[in-house]
């Protein structure tokens, strides 16, 4: 089929062609259609950081490519990579999350504690881990998963148990860090 032809069909007929026989035509037409879009929405998600709009931009099209099987025609074609970008994003902050709330954390300590608080914080901090290293495997795994922002639905479904087993689990962690704990003061 001539470019000029695909250009006069719909988003659905293009992305069946894309799905069905791979065409790289249909693809191109879709593509030059909705970049400019889609670049300026992940723009506005990720102001002043051009390298990860350029990395999602890349994400959200091979994303797309690998999920043809679930756009559906009901569905507005840019809707939907706006949807996989922004799911791709909010998933990066939340990796992201963990880390930058450590350092706010650390940081609002560093401003608003004395020296010897900072000290006695830092100890109290090397006390726990070596506490958490002692508890037993399957704990130690959900204070860990739980420490990374794991909710305990996801930890349950990582590993393979139930929510009442990862929550039981955590239970017992924690009881165990407490007494752990006041016997290392």
């Amino acid at each position: 089929m001539r470019h000029e032809q695909l250009e006069q069909l719909s988003d659905g007929e293009l992305v069946a062609l894309c799905r069905d026989s791979g065409s790289d035509q249909a693809f191109n037409v879709l593509y030059a259609r909705y970049r400019l879009q889609l670049f300026a929405y992940l723009h506005r998600l990720l102001p002043k950081n051009r390298s990860l709009v350029d990395d999602f931009f890349q994400q959200v099209w091979i994303r797309a490519v690998r999920n043809w099987h679930r756009y559906t025609e009901q569905q507005l074609l840019l809707a939907w990579l706006c949807t996989i970008a922004h799911n791709l994003v909010m998933d990066h902050y939340r990796s992201v999350k963990n880390r930058e709330m450590l350092e706010i954390h650390e940081n609002i300590l560093s401003e608003s504690l004395s020296p010897d608080e900072i000290l006695e914080q830092e100890s109290q901090q090397a006390r726990l881990k070596q506490s958490i290293a002692k508890l037993p495997e399957a704990q130690k795994e959900i204070v860990q998963l739980r420490a990374e922002g794991l909710s305990f639905k996801e930890i349950a479904a990582q590993k393979k148990i139930s929510i009442n087993t990862a929550l039981g689990r955590m239970h017992y962690a924690t009881a165990n860090l407490r007494k752990m704990m006041q016997e290392l003061e």
